[in-house]
């Protein structure tokens, strides 16, 4: 997986369950972002492919394009 020129992950297998939260830590411009739009589907890798099963939640951490009329909650 790709941020512009610069490679994130390389040759990498998980598997996230039915249930299970996850949560990345890393430096600015790490590629925490473009790793968790990939995994929700809203981005695809350069390279590779992702599978998933069932459903993913993901709330963004950009709040200026959410509606203010509905909750977090709804919005998961």
């Amino acid at each position: 997986m790709r941020a512009g020129a610069r490679l994130l992950l390389s040759g990498i297998s998980f598997t996230v369950s039915p249930g299970d939260r996850i949560g990345l830590v890393g430096r600015n411009g790490a590629g925490k972002t473009t790793l968790m739009t990939a995994l929700a589907g809203r981005a695809e890798p350069a390279a590779g492919t992702i599978t998933r099963t069932g459903a993913v939640a993901h709330l963004a951490q950009d709040s200026r394009a959410a509606d203010p009329a509905v909750t977090t909650m709804d919005r998961i």
